[in-house]
This record gives C-alpha cells, structure tokens and sequence, in this order.
C-alpha cells in the first residue's frame, strides 16, 4: 500500500523531475520536431487509408485528431523515455540505491511521483505546441463529446499506471546485473498494445481482446481515445473501471517485488 508520509515529500520529488526537464530546453524543441515529424507520417497515411470512407465509426479527421494526441501525449504519459529505469538500475547495479531505501518514500512511489513531475513540464512545453499545430495545419475541430471533459483525469491514471510498469521493468535489475532487456521489453509492448503505432480499433479481435485485457491499454490508449473524442458512454465507463483496477494491481505488485527485491540486495550485501 502507498506509504503514509506527508505529501509534501511527493511534491519535492515531483518538483525536481520537473526541474531537470526544463534545464534541457535544446532537448525538449528536438523532440517536438520529432514528435511532430511522426505525427505527420501517420497523418498522411490514414488519410490516404480512409480516403472518404468511414471504417468502424472512424473517418480521417478522427485518425488524425487521435495521433495529434497521441503524440502531444507520448512524453506526458512518460512514454518515449527509459531514462529514468535506466538510472534506476545503474543505481540497483552499483550499490548506491541503498541510499534511495534511507528515504521515507517507497522507491515505486517515487517512481510515479517523478512521473508527475515530468509529465506536468511536457504537458506545458510539449502538448500545447504539438496539438495546437496540428489542429491547425489540418483544421480540425476540437473534439464535441462531453466525455472529453475527464481526459485530465485518465490522463492522471495513465501517469501511474505507466510509472508503475516502467519500475516494474526497472526493478529485474534486483535479480539480473542489467535489466535492459525487461526495460525495454515494456517500452514495446506499450507501443503495441497501448495504441501508439496504430489505434486498438483496427487490430484483428483476438489481439483487441487481449490488448483490451492488459495494462498498456490502461496507460496510453485509454486517455489518448478520451482526449480524441473516441471514448463515451457505457465504454468510457469501462475504460476508467480497467485504469483503476490496473493501477491498485500494479502498486501492489510494486509494493511485492520491492519488498523481495530489497531482501535480495541485502542477502548479498549492497
């Protein structure tokens, strides 16, 4: 369960990860112009694809409103990013985590805190500049559901469900001397199973099923959906029910590994 300590401490880790993004202005421009590059392939090619043709409800402007989000929110939903997993198992690997363990944090809490922190800096420097000109260079209409209205909020749980999966991943560094591998092993199934390269839509139904069933949903397909316009009604519901279920699974698994994790570091002496 998530530690009883003043949120205080959540808000100081939150504010250095915001800090740290900011120092790398040159770098936060470069990976808006690498966002929006690949906005604009899949721009081009679904409206190629749809063409004047409506496929399962979706039109072109849809498919493109859906990866102008997609990629204002990549960096948001901590997507994009290892850095932060590769610090941590650097750390785990050379011994200096032991001083992460003296803090009044868990080390998965502290995950998710920083994910707030960076992902507040990217959706101020990053989101707006993204989305607003690709609204603009397509003249798109924002989206006119009501239900995009709680995007913020799935945007908030996807934050932590990504965080969550991201330390999972991190955390093999515990029982392997490199956990890159399990790293980014996550990092692709979230662009795969999470929407990023091609909407959950249009995958085959034993795939959607299954993508459906799984987390990855949880942290990016569900709130770029909202945010585009795409979710409302008895599947929103649903989609907010299958957040929710995925982040208290996923922090009590956290909770678990880490646990077990840190005895291990000290049966060998780190």
């Amino acid at each position: 369960m998530l530690p009883t300590i003043p949120f205080g401490a959540y808000a100081q880790f939150a504010r250095c990860a915001f800090q740290r993004r900011a120092v790398y202005r040159l770098a936060n421009w470069t990976g808006i112009a690498v966002n929006f590059f690949f906005f604009l392939i899949h721009a081009q090619v679904f409206i190629a694809f749809f063409a004047d043709r409506v496929v399962d409800g979706w039109n072109a402007s849809d498919a493109v409103r859906y990866f102008a989000v997609s990629e204002s929110l990549l960096m948001v939903l901590g997507m994009m990013s290892t850095q932060a997993g590769l610090e941590f198992v650097e750390r785990v690997r050379s011994g200096d985590v032991a001083v992460d363990l003296t803090r009044p944090l868990r080390l998965w809490s502290r995950f998710v805190a920083e994910g707030y922190g960076s992902g507040a800096y990217y959706a101020l420097m990053r989101t707006i500049v993204i989305y607003g000109a690709a609204m603009l260079l397509y003249e798109l209409p924002l989206p006119k559901t009501l239900a995009v209205l709680l995007a913020p909020l799935s945007i908030v749980l996807g934050i932590a469900v990504a965080a969550l999966l991201m330390y999972l991943g991190s955390a093999c560094a515990f029982w392997t001397e490199h956990a890159h591998g399990p790293l980014f092993a996550m990092l692709m199934a979230l662009f795969f199973f999470g929407g990023v390269l091609v909407p959950l839509d249009f995958y085959p139904s034993a795939v959607r099923l299954l993508a459906d069933l799984l987390p990855f949903r949880a942290a990016v397909y569900t709130p770029i959906a909202l945010a585009s316009g795409k979710l409302e009604g008895a599947p929103l519901a649903w989609a907010f029910a299958h957040q929710i279920l995925w982040l208290v699974l996923l922090a009590a698994a956290a909770e678990r590994v880490e646990q077990r994790g840190v005895r291990r570091l000290a049966v060998q002496g780190g």
